[in-house]
């Protein structure tokens, strides 16, 4: 009997790092799609082919989701790192987004997937960088604008996802936008964007 439960515990261990690689494993391949979608729909200027192109960091920042307490009496500013729940519920004088009972799997996002880097197939065509090369030039005052992405936040369906993506100058000029994506036969859509900030 120990060894049928022996047995029993291993294979469900096994099944679950197996469906938990293979989640990963299409979100990453939705993380292409949706960094694509964004570049392409948000018209940025990322592009090698051009002159004036604006680099895209290559590593992905990783937004955290934040809870809000029913027994706050007002809501606090956005936080620096990161998008409270209530935000992913809902945009746009609340028109439903993300629905509530994928909370757990909201704030789980919050400890898997902690870096992504941008793969090969987008940077052949897309100017990249990273943040350390970027501070670097502004230390010896060169242009240093970059702008990023950060990593999806996806529904429990993996039909909707929140990226946010911001325009960094270190000094005294930048925004960033939330933008909230579907997937509508397959292909990932903008279906909603939002300023955050402006400078």
């Amino acid at each position: 009997m120990r060894n049928y439960l022996a047995i029993l515990s291993l294979f469900f261990v096994y099944s679950c790092k197996n469906k938990s690689e293979n989640i990963a494993f299409e979100r990453n391949d939705e993380i292409e799609k949706i960094v694509e979608c964004v570049i392409l729909e948000d018209s940025l200027n990322v592009f090698k082919s051009d002159s004036t192109a604006i680099p895209l960091s290559k590593e992905l920042k990783k937004l955290k989701v934040h809870n809000l307490y029913p027994n706050i009496d007002h809501i606090p500013p956005k936080p620096e790192d990161g998008v409270y729940l209530d935000d992913l519920f809902h945009y746009h004088l609340n028109i439903h987004f993300i629905p509530k009972k994928d909370s757990l799997n909201l704030l789980n996002q919050n400890e898997a997937l902690k870096t992504y880097v941008i793969g090969s197939l987008l940077s052949k065509k897309v100017k990249l960088t990273t943040y350390n090369k970027q501070k670097k030039k502004f230390k010896a005052n060169q242009d240093a604008e970059f702008l990023f992405i950060t990593i999806p936040l996806f529904s429990s369906d993996n039909t909707k996802a929140y990226v946010e993506v911001s325009k960094i100058c270190f000094g005294n000029c930048g925004w960033g936008e939330a933008i909230y994506l579907e997937r509508k036969n397959g292909k990932w859509k903008i279906v909603y964007k939002d300023q955050l900030w402006v400078e």
